[in-house]
């Protein structure tokens, strides 16, 4: 599985460390750690691959047959209640997120406890998600499998759950099953899917079921209709039997799991996480190597011309130089100074924007918290009501900002990365023109590499929600409470607890705007301090080489000539490597 995105990773991973060792070798601090957190960005990059449809076609099945071992629990009734989240670690484990934002580790076969239907009913355990660690050979590339709950069942959270993590993915396993044909529900939910996912792999399952003459038969249909509501011809469809994969994983069965037709869809998959993905994130990678590449090479050229020169005309193509990179650095810090700006306006954008949904959702919430105390209030006491009350407003406040946070999430984190992306490409023209009119002073040849966007690294902002005091009075304790008439009390319950709403929304609203603003301000710090990093790397590669041009002039003919022989060796292997880069570059124009 994925061999041949495996080998490009190995050749890069190669190179690049090569490179690495060339630029500790002349002392480039700069370089060899812009190398090294290359290679560590490409070591964590992941693939998002959700698995979604409508319930009980086998989507939990399915997951295990691709790991190869009963992970997930599975039965006939709607079962997957929390999205589950697997990913390659060492050791299987598994940890459970609740909606407050605690964490708690448990045995991975406790994990039925928290993401099945049956023993966490309606999710009154407020579990978020759970995330499950396996050593799973398909996962080892950096693939994250998710298990969604199915949509269309009687359990209307679940079909709201699976569609909030459809952002998130690089691409979708579509499951189907051979036996309850397309029916409107599920073809609704596959048009909202492809709003959000463009790489979509269509698995008709539980083929084992069923005759050949009836499998061509549904494969017809199935192919006929999504082309039909898709409006498209290029449907990836791989008829399968997730139940007939993982035994014949689980029994080491080669003839079972032939049958299972399991490797069609294996191969569908490493196919587009090599081509597109894998060969986008190795192809970034190379390009950025080559170009630190070409600024090694200049340094030597540089060096080279150096010596050359007389010691006079060194010094003062030295100071035009110094003069040009002054201009050049100045004009990087100007560039930061408007990155901060620019990420200052996002700041504002969210501030705003809380303001907005907290003016918005408190007459809805006030609503609907007036209406349950109507309900309740008949049959409690007050110190019961005020207790229900605030639990109630906590749950509805909860529930609001949860949706509100991902939406503010997912545009921050695009607008970021859209901000963070043009800077990058601006500091990367300086570092060209830098390189330009070092080659101009010293009338020598340079290498030319073409930018690639480079990937930012993490994807989402992660925030816990902060349960603060809820500030509604104990109505045992107001003096009121045993004086007043009960249809007066009732009007007085409803004005504490909507005020205490009020607040208790305030607060939490600027909880998350605060979270949010301090997580794009803490992102800047690190995108100015990379941006700083990456100039700063060619301007010490190029003034380390002219500086010990300068040194070396003064030595022996005998030392020169041993760095001269030096120098000629380390352009041999800048060569060699550039050759295996150049065509690792090429992976991301296929």
């Amino acid at each position: 599985m994925l061999e041949h995105f495996r080998e490009q990773k190995t050749l890069l991973t190669n190179a690049v460390g090569q490179l690495t060792t060339l630029a500790e070798a002349r002392g480039n601090r700069f370089a060899a750690d812009l190398l090294t957190e290359s290679l560590a960005r490409v070591a964590s990059e992941t693939f998002t691959l959700v698995v979604m449809g409508e319930f009980k076609r086998g989507k939990s099945t399915l997951i295990n047959a691709l790991v190869g071992a009963r992970l997930l629990p599975t039965a006939i009734i709607p079962l997957t209640a929390i999205p589950t989240f697997i990913r390659y670690g060492p050791e299987p484990q598994a940890t459970v997120v609740f909606l407050d934002g605690r964490a708690e580790k448990v045995a991975v076969g406790e994990i039925v406890q928290y993401v099945t239907e049956k023993e966490n009913p309606r999710n009154v355990k407020k579990v978020r998600e759970v995330e499950v660690i396996y050593p799973a050979p398909f996962l080892a590339d950096g693939i994250i499998l998710v298990d969604t709950p199915g949509v269309g069942s009687a359990y209307a959270h679940n079909t709201e759950a699976a569609y909030g993590y459809l952002p998130r993915a690089d691409a979708a396993l579509f499951v189907i099953s051979v036996d309850a044909p397309l029916g409107k529900g599920e073809l609704d939910y596959l048009r909202d899917v492809r709003h959000h996912v463009h790489k979509l792999i269509f698995v008709l399952n539980k083929i084992d079921i069923v005759s050949p003459h009836d499998l061509a038969e549904a494969l017809d249909f199935t192919r006929r209709m999504l082309q039909e509501q898709l409006q498209t011809q290029d449907i990836l469809l791989v008829p399968l039997s997730a139940r007939l994969a993982l035994e014949g994983k689980e029994q080491n069965d080669a003839e079972r799991l032939k049958t299972s037709q399991m490797t069609e869809l294996e191969n569908l998959i490493n196919d587009l996480i090599r081509r597109q993905k894998g060969a986008l994130i190795i192809s970034a990678t190379a390009s950025r190597a080559l170009r630190i590449l070409n600024e090694l090479e200049l340094g030597l050229e540089l060096w080279r011309r150096g010596m050359e020169d007389s010691l006079e005309e060194l010094e003062r193509k030295i100071a035009a130089f110094e003069t040009e990179l002054a201009h050049l650095e100045q004009e990087r810090e100007d560039s930061i100074y408007l990155l901060y700006r620019e990420v200052d306006k996002l700041a504002d954008r969210v501030a705003e924007d809380m303001e907005t949904f907290e003016r918005r959702v408190f007459p809805q919430l006030a609503g609907q918290l007036e209406e349950f105390i109507e309900d309740i209030y008949p049959g409690h006491s007050v110190k019961e009501t005020a207790g229900l009350a605030q639990d109630y407003i906590k749950k509805i406040i909860l529930g609001v900002l949860e949706e509100q946070r991902k939406r503010e999430k997912e545009i921050m984190q695009q607008e970021f990365a859209r901000v963070a992306g043009r800077f990058f490409r601006r500091i990367e023209d300086i570092v060209d023109r830098l390189m330009a009119a070092s080659a101009e002073i010293f009338q020598v040849e340079v290498h030319k590499t073409a930018y690639k966007d480079y990937i930012l690294g993490d994807r989402y902002f992660y925030f816990h929600f902060y349960e603060h005091p809820t500030f509604i009075p104990a109505f045992e304790e107001l003096t009121v409470a045993s004086l007043l008439p009960k249809a007066l009390l009732k009007k007085h319950i409803l004005t504490k607890t909507r005020a205490s709403l009020a607040e208790l929304l305030n607060r939490n609203c600027g909880r998350v705007r605060a979270d949010l603003v301090e997580s794009l301000k803490e992102k800047v710090r690190k995108v100015a301090g990379e941006l700083r990093l990456r100039s700063d790397a060619v301007a010490f590669s190029l003034k380390n080489a002219l500086q010990k041009a300068l040194e070396e002039k003064k030595s022996s003919i005998a030392e020169q000539e041993k760095s001269r022989a030096k120098c000629k060796e380390e352009k041999r292997k800048l060569s060699i490597l550039r050759q295996d880069l150049e065509r690792l570059v090429k992976l991301g124009n296929i």
